[in-house]
């Protein structure tokens, strides 16, 4: 969830280097809009059904690194697909994906990914109770934390992670996958045709320009017989429309594309998989109140430290104000957090969580 850095991510760069990186980030950015590659032409369809005349579901912000810009999300009137209209070009994702798994962002994320260990062993067990494999890919792995835990509860299982950055080497000389690659996933897919028992794609194919594609590599993967576990936030959860522009779980401007549980159903059944299993309330994380609480003081409230993407520079007087306006919050944080857990067992009982996992079978 959206919190303060730590104490080591604090010290991770000196005063020149944090001059360096203020002055790439602006440099970049004013690089993309002077030369019109921020964003892609408007979007007049659907770019999942190909229905003409979206309309306009949100306007957001980045709201996990407060980076600059606002962020169109259209929803399509006839299959509910929702996205990122216009949608922004590969080299301005990265812009905003950077710094958030890894660099500075490397150790808030990984705490994050600490307090989601039980999240990370349900998915494994959701694949087991389907196949026991023998080789598992993780798509989009970051860090390596699902890996990880495959590793410990299926000992024997060679696990691979792919994600382009950096950090899944790391992962790998830790010790917590067999394998890492950094190539896109269905450039991997040509080389690798029939290797693996499981495919795992956890928030990874709503970031692509082409979420089908990436669905069709993972069939090209997979052994018949063979597991895909896709987990992905679901437009359809009430909170959305509840905390607008600060749900969380939009992940502005990472997500490009928010597809309802039986769009991908669709889609999978179309490239040669059975559906197996949806899970949709019983995939749902407790967090959204205080979540959305914790986003928009994060937007409103003055920042703890001068990042090198942002304009707001951090002050001794606008620290004690932050400070301040945090211990003050506590209250009403400590009853989201409660909302949020007391709600819980009857969102898991019904179709409106924040979050679906699917199971699909290769035939």
């Amino acid at each position: 969830m959206v919190g303060e850095l730590s104490s080591t991510e604090r010290s991770f760069d000196g005063a020149d280097e944090e001059d360096r990186r203020r002055t790439d980030y602006e440099r970049e950015l004013a690089g993309l809009l002077a030369q019109g590659m921020f964003c892609g032409p408007r979007a007049g369809t659907c770019p999942w059904c190909g229905h003409p005349g979206p309309g306009f579901r949100a306007r957001l912000v980045d709201t996990r690194q407060c980076k600059p810009g606002v962020f169109d999300m259209d929803e399509c009137r006839s299959c509910g697909h929702v996205f990122q209209n216009p949608r922004l070009t590969p080299a301005a994702l990265a812009y905003y994906c950077r710094d958030s798994y890894d660099g500075l962002g490397r150790d808030h994320y990984a705490s994050v990914a600490e307090y989601s260990r039980s999240a990370q062993r349900a998915r494994v067990r959701l694949v087991t109770a389907h196949r026991r494999p023998t080789s598992w890919l993780d798509v989009g792995a970051r860090q390596g934390h699902l890996c990880r835990e495959a590793r410990r509860m299926l000992p024997g299982t060679r696990v691979t992670a792919l994600d382009p950055s950096p950090e899944v080497l790391r992962a790998r000389d830790r010790g917590w996958t067999d394998e890492a690659d950094q190539r896109p996933l269905t450039r991997f897919a040509e080389d690798h045709p029939g290797e693996f028992d499981v495919v795992s794609l956890v928030h990874y194919a709503e970031r692509t320009a082409d979420p089908r594609a990436q669905f069709a590599a993972a069939r090209r993967l997979l052994r018949p017989g063979g597991v895909v576990l896709i987990e992905q936030v679901n437009p359809l959860s009430r909170y959305a429309d509840l905390h607008g522009r600060y749900w969380y779980c939009w992940l502005a401007p990472q997500n490009l594309h928010l597809m309802p549980a039986d769009n991908v159903c669709g889609a999978l059944g179309e490239l040669g998989f059975t559906v197996a299993d949806v899970r949709r309330g019983a995939a749902n994380k407790p967090f959204d109140n205080v979540a959305a609480l914790l986003t928009a003081l994060n937007h409103r409230l003055p920042p703890a430290r001068s990042w090198p993407w942002s304009s707001r520079r951090a002050s001794v007087a606008g620290r004690a104000a932050r400070t301040a306006a945090m211990v003050l919050a506590a209250p009403a944080l400590a009853l989201a957090l409660a909302v949020d857990s007391l709600l819980h067992p009857l969102i898991s009982r019904g179709g409106g969580g924040n979050t679906y996992r699917i199971v699909a079978v290769a035939r």
